[in-house]
């Protein structure tokens, strides 16, 4: 076997950020599963495992400078692509490592810390057994007691049809030794190929229909890495859990928020059917059969230990809720598994009413009067609501007196990288401590607002954008056509950028991104 251990490295994993993987959204999923998250007012240790291009990691530490961050990958094109972003934004509190998950696990890096957070996008289903192995045994040797795990993985048994696709394109690809991004292509046109045959598998098999638009439509690079690994496959839970188990680990719930309340998304006889098992991952197991994921995302913690009433009332005091996109007129609807005779959906606009003004700590959310005669759970059923839908995200609010410095710095080198091409998509919040979405028009204007404030010359915004996409060749769309015209061209960039100024940028104030 090559250094590559059959993982695919001729195709640059794509740049992304991942929110689930920061601190406070670890640490508010805690919360909403019952167990003691890490306090995050005083320094602490984070380790990504298999962190691509760094990007993830490059914000986390940019808004979480008292911090100390590692990331690893054995791509040495990702770790100088990481390195370099780090560099450029001045960020000394970060440091990638070059390193296979074996020499990890040897303790072969000098000076690692025992470890706060580890997190892993993605990876634990992308490898073999082998290396699964030695994630379990670094975990062991590195994380602190009270330390967080977080998997995102491919789930059985929602991955069980997409097995089989998987498997076609890596037999096809093994018989047709191309590079990886040609050969994620060839395949790709021998399965829509045979799929056009009329084959039954894919007839009856309608559940493959998302991953067959992913195949045909998603970035090049990433299909090549979710779909032509060796040795990779989907994993279920039961299984997870008992590799993780040999580090003492325990299953603390779901990095996604809302699926910490069976009664959003389960009918009540699921709800009933679950509530008899008591065995954790045979019961995890039904739910899976029941809902059918084909991803999961799972904290587990070294010694876990449960919430008092006490304790999460004072944890609600150090925690809140940040919007994170604009509220336009209009009311927002909330469909879920169980309004609760419309309290839910009356709870929820008051929460987005309050948020739309600024931050809330959920104490003072608590205070509304549309909560003060709820219970505890019910704002945060609201909470986890706001997150799942993208309206909020979660903070701490030792993140409000944080340095904001290094966010800035790095949030003008995405700016300034994006002039050239880059495909970063998203702001450092050291508020948040994470990042938030945004987009090409949003990182042009970033640098003016940063320096201008609100009274930012919205044309001088705007004829810029348009230098830029002539430079980089890109056509301007509007309503998914193309719009030839310079004139139109002007006046639509122009309406865009207003907007911004008056939308995005009281948000990146309330973020303290700028």
């Amino acid at each position: 076997m090559t250094w590559n251990d059959g993982y695919v490295s001729d195709v640059i994993y794509p740049t992304t950020f991942n929110p689930q993987q920061s601190p406070a959204h670890l640490g508010f999923a805690c919360l909403l599963g019952g167990c003691e998250p890490v306090a995050l007012d005083k320094p602490f240790t984070y380790m990504e495992l298999g962190c691509g291009q760094g990007l993830t990691s490059n914000v986390l530490a940019a808004t979480h400078p008292h911090a100390r961050f590692f990331a690893c990958d054995f791509n040495p094109a990702h770790v100088a692509s990481a390195r370099e972003l780090a560099e450029a934004a001045n960020l000394d509190n970060i440091v990638f490592l070059e390193e296979s998950f074996e020499q990890l696990a040897a303790g072969k890096v000098d000076d690692l810390p025992q470890l706060d957070f580890i997190t892993m996008h993605g990876v634990y289903s992308w490898i073999s057994a082998k290396n699964r192995r030695h994630i379990v045994d670094f975990i062991k040797r590195y994380l602190k007691p009270g330390g967080i795990v977080y998997a995102n993985y491919n789930a059985m048994p929602g991955w069980s049809a997409a097995s089989v696709l998987k498997r076609v394109t890596r037999l096809h690809a093994d018989f047709h030794p191309d590079g990886s991004a040609v050969q994620i292509e060839q395949a790709r046109d021998f399965i829509q190929r045979l799929r056009h045959t009329g084959a039954r598998f894919f007839a009856v098999n309608t559940s493959l229909d998302p991953f067959l638009n992913q195949l045909a439509d998603s970035d090049t690079s990433y299909r090549a890495h979710e779909f032509l690994n060796h040795e990779t496959g989907a994993l279920y839970h039961a299984d997870v859990a008992g590799e993780l188990a040999d580090a003492k680990l325990e299953y603390a719930g779901a990095a996604k928020a809302i699926l910490n309340f069976p009664e959003l998304h389960l009918t009540p006889e699921q709800q009933r059917l679950l509530g008899t098992i008591a065995h954790g991952p045979l019961r995890e197991t039904a739910r899976d059969c029941i809902l059918n994921p084909s991803m999961r995302e799972d904290m587990f913690v070294r010694g876990l230990r449960s919430l008092s009433s006490a304790r999460l009332n004072a944890w609600l005091s150090r925690t809140g809720l940040a919007l994170v996109r604009p509220m336009l007129s209009g009311t927002v609807r909330l469909e879920v598994m169980n309004d609760d005779g419309g309290l839910l959906s009356e709870l929820y606009a008051a929460a987005l009413e309050a948020l739309a003004k600024r931050p809330h700590r959920l104490s003072e959310l608590a205070a509304l009067p549309a909560f003060a005669a709820q219970p505890a759970s019910a704002l945060l059923k609201v909470a986890a609501l706001l997150i799942q839908f993208g309206w909020a995200a979660p903070y701490f609010v030792q993140n409000a007196a944080i340095d904001p410095a290094p966010a800035h710095r790095l949030n003008m080198e995405l700016a300034r990288q994006a002039e050239t091409g880059s495909e970063h998509e998203v702001l450092a919040s050291p508020l948040l401590g994470s990042g938030t979405t945004t987009g090409l028009m949003q990182y042009l204007t970033y640098p003016f607002v940063a320096q201008m404030g609100k009274e930012a010359d919205a044309e001088l915004i705007a004829r810029h954008i348009a230098s830029v996409f002539d430079a980089q060749n890109i056509p301007f769309r509007c309503h998914g056509a193309v719009v030839e015209s310079p004139e139109i061209r002007h006046q639509e960039i122009l309406k865009t950028v207003r907007a911004i100024l008056e939308l995005r940028v009281p948000l990146w104030e309330q973020h303290d991104a700028l």
